[in-house]
């Protein structure tokens, strides 16, 4: 039980959604959608997580909408520097108190009856994980206006593999690998922590399900697929990680578990802790170039 259980009697919800930013969204579309699910108010709950210390009006008009019957919340970290979602995450993970844990991309827009589906698929195994796949709308077919049938109708499978589209899982299995990564490696929204969690889901001998029947929709924005160097030596981490079996993090929800990275990654991390802000920016194509492998590609941003 966490903390958050011992301060709160209410009766725990089935599903915790956990959503995270660090005040680069443009749209909080997705909170409509999710309060309009068929699965029971008192079963799910949504919390947001920023990274930093101000929440924006239109997201907390929506969330003070939704929060009328059910259990939906902003939260702050209050943190500067460079943004890192896992951070993030974690909060969100140690905030949850239903039993499975989903974390979809922030702006994904769902069926009525996505955690419906959700649920259900869990109800074959507690060791299941699965992800669901994110549908992209089309930067020629772009509405401005949020709306399900239009996204229904445009919106294409760009990224079979797109582990940060969503995850849901058992929260004792995100508390059993450690949560997210909060190394400095895997900083910037430009991340591949959902590849990571992945990897190390894979090596605690989990199962994992990606369901064809359920679809997630993304709006159009911009930076949607931009290729970017910072996701090299990332990873060269995961590809480690895969190699090796581990199943823990170099710093994660509870740092009395942290691990100690082999010397490679201890030299990335170092040298990334030592760049300000500014210099951390303007090196960033240095990174892949300095730590990461030839053999690994860029891949694009989710």
């Amino acid at each position: 039980m966490n903390k958050t259980e011992l301060n709160n009697p209410t009766p725990r919800p089935k599903i915790s959604i956990v959503m995270v930013d660090g005040s680069f969204r443009e749209r909080y579309d997705s909170i409509d959608f999710m309060a309009r699910q068929d699965f029971p108010a008192e079963d799910y709950e949504l919390i947001w997580v920023e990274y930093f210390d101000g929440i924006h009006p239109d997201l907390q008009s929506r969330i003070d909408s939704a929060s009328r019957g059910r259990r939906f919340r902003a939260i702050t970290l209050g943190r500067s520097g460079a943004y890192h979602s896992s951070y993030c995450f974690n909060r969100g993970i140690a905030e949850a108190r239903g039993e499975l844990v989903v974390i979809p991309d922030a702006d994904v827009i769902a069926e009525p009856g996505f955690l419906s589906a959700v649920w259900r698929d869990h109800q074959s195994s507690d060791r299941l994980v699965t992800y669901y796949h994110r549908y992209n709308e089309p930067k020629d077919a772009h509405h401005d206006t949020v709306e399900l049938d239009h996204l229904r109708s445009v919106c294409e499978l760009t990224n079979p593999s797109n582990h940060g589209a969503c995850l849901s899982v058992r929260r004792k299995w995100l508390t059993e690998i450690n949560g997210y990564e909060q190394s400095p490696i895997f900083a910037t929204g430009f991340h591949a922590n959902d590849k990571d969690v992945y990897a190390r889901l894979c090596s605690l001998g989990l199962m994992v399900r990606w369901n064809p029947e359920v679809k997630l929709f993304h709006p159009r924005h911009d930076m949607t697929g931009e290729v970017t160097p910072h996701y090299t030596p990332q990873l060269d981490v995961i590809s480690w990680r895969g190699r090796t079996l581990s199943t823990l993090p170099f710093a994660g929800l509870d740092s009395s578990r942290d691990t100690t990275p082999p010397a490679r990654f201890r030299e990335c991390e170092r040298w990334l802790a030592s760049l300000d802000q500014p210099r951390w920016k303007r090196a960033v194509g240095k990174v892949a170039a300095r730590f990461g492998r030839a053999t690994v590609s860029p891949r694009k941003a989710a």
